[in-house]
């Protein structure tokens, strides 16, 4: 059989705190540059020709559909969990099983260099279910958030939504195992036979399985047939990386097709073994994944906006890594950076860690305070004293304090106050929230002072964001049902429902602190 050319295509197309209704009133254009996509390295027996380049408009409609069996393993919280080697060990154990769909278009940018690339996807649906032992979690990708940016940084592809700040949850459901925007670059520019082979770069291979870095391993493609139309694939490798800088060595095994007219892949299908390690944000797993994607291309995108449109609305890269966090046993919710991770929420107390490079920078304990009557606010010098209190002989001294009111009405009293515990030094940052109804919630971030370069001013960010949803008044059969789930979740779920199986005309509350 003669040579066959598989083409990649090289046309591309043309610090302030944010509350939920600043961000679409703080978002500003971000240009992005224009350049050429990099080429993988083939390995062929056949000669090298000058590959031609294919029109391609870079709009396409995707669907895939992702299924998972295997465990998560969550972390021991004994002082000496960690092995030899200074990884965590798994406590407790729990099966895990999960589906999940998406369909989206896509418009995308590549360039030589992951700054600068960049893909708009309007979802048409995107749904998983994710059962944990007997625990069953449910997540669809809000309405309000169904245009969706991805742009390249130092740190990584940022998923942003223009319209809405994003939970953490419906990040990972978007995000998915495999960056569609990357996928032709399974290709090779060099003319190949049947059965040649070619290695993937390993730079093009981190954004494809959306991956930090390789640290061993090669991805592998095959050309194992050809007609006039249609090219099949087979794709494999072993590869050991990181993920969110947590390591993770991953098998895979797959096929794809080619479609020669338009020179793109039409059709993936995987097998992926993966086992991470526990990380300070997350629990670790193994598991086994089936991957399938289905992808043609389109005129347009049915949204009627373009890449340019949307990404237009995308702010500066601090906004656009901003989440949405909420606790429904707490009644409060309010926007941060990605690097928060609520390690635990009983709807009294919440737990939230401020992790970078897989390492805990900062806590903030958030605490639900008894009510005020209506209208009757704490004063700075009250709280100061109770800083004083809760600080205990820990305390040298109170750096600074102040009160402001929020863009979302609300009552906030900082106080920094510095100390030290087993002789190292401590930065605390109190915030009392309150509204002019009574409800009153206090933040604590506790932070080594050598951490306070890192951490900045991300407690700003929070806390002015901060809003508090008022108290239910009665709760249904179906918030019923669901509070008893609740009570049967494993220690690794993550759910926010109130754990009160009780009917009343009154609020239904946590059981709050003084």
């Amino acid at each position: 059989m003669d040579a066959t050319i598989l083409n990649k295509n090289r046309k591309s197309l043309g610090r302030q705190t944010l509350s939920r209704r600043d961000w679409i009133i703080a978002s500003t254009a971000a240009a992005a540059s224009l350049a050429l996509p990099s080429a993988s390295n083939a390995q062929s027996g056949s000669n090298s020709t000058q590959p031609k380049i294919n029109d391609d408009t870079g709009l396409f409609r995707v669907r895939a559909v992702l299924e998972v069996n295997g465990e998560i393993r969550l972390k021991s919280q004994s002082t000496d969990a960690l092995s030899k080697s200074g990884k965590w060990l798994a406590a407790k154990t729990a099966p895990i099983k999960a589906t999940s769909t998406v369909e989206f278009d896509e418009q995308f940018e590549t360039t030589a260099q992951l700054i600068g690339c960049r893909s708009y996807q309007h979802f048409h649906e995107a749904n998983s279910e994710i059962q944990i032992d007997r625990h069953v979690t449910k997540t669809n990708l809000r309405e309000n958030c169904r245009n969706i940016v991805r742009l390249g940084t130092n740190e990584g592809l940022v998923t942003a939504s223009p319209d809405n700040p994003l939970f953490a949850a419906e990040r990972d459901l978007i995000e998915g195992p495999i960056n569609t925007m990357f996928l032709d670059l399974l290709l090779t520019d060099a003319e190949v036979n049947i059965a040649d082979k070619w290695t993937i770069d390993d730079d093009v291979a981190c954004r494809l399985l959306n991956m930090d870095a390789i640290h061993d391993g090669k991805l592998v493609v095959c050309l194992v047939d050809a007609n006039e139309e249609k090219a099949q694939l087979e794709i494999n490798g072993s590869i050991s990386a990181s993920v969110r800088q947590v390591p993770t060595t991953i098998t895979i095994e797959g096929k794809a097709q080619l479609d020669r007219n338009s020179g793109t892949i039409s059709w993936l299908a995987m097998n992926l073994d993966e086992t991470r390690d526990i990380s300070e944000a997350e629990p670790g797993f193994h598991v086994v994944a089936q991957l399938k994607i289905l992808r043609s291309k389109i005129e347009s995108m049915t949204s009627g906006l373009t890449l340019n449109d949307v990404a237009s609305r995308v702010g500066n890269l601090d906004s656009a890594s901003l989440l949405q966090f909420q606790s429904d046993q707490g009644y409060y919710r309010f926007i941060a950076n990605r690097k928060w991770s609520t390690y635990r929420d009983n709807g009294e107390e919440a737990t939230l860690r401020y992790i970078v490079n897989n390492r805990v920078v900062t806590q903030c304990n958030v605490t639900n305070m008894i009510d005020y009557e209506p209208g009757r606010q704490l004063s700075l010098e009250g709280f100061q004293a109770d800083v004083r209190i809760s600080v205990g002989k820990a305390l040298l001294e109170i750096v600074e304090s102040s009160e402001r009111i929020s863009s979302n009405k609300l009552r906030l009293l900082r106080v920094v106050s510095r100390g030290s515990v087993q002789g190292v030094d401590i930065q605390w940052i109190h915030y009392h929230i309150s509204n002019d109804n009574g409800r009153r919630v206090v933040l604590t971030y506790t932070l080594n002072e050598a951490n306070l370069e890192i951490f900045a001013e991300e407690d700003a960010q929070l806390a002015g964001s901060f809003e508090l949803i008022d108290w239910p008044t009665k709760l249904d059969a179906k918030s019923v049902e669901a509070a008893a789930a609740a009570d049967n979740a494993t220690e690794g779920s993550k759910s926010l429902i109130v754990p009160n199986t009780k009917t009343s005309t009154q609020p239904v509350r946590p059981k709050m602190a003084r």
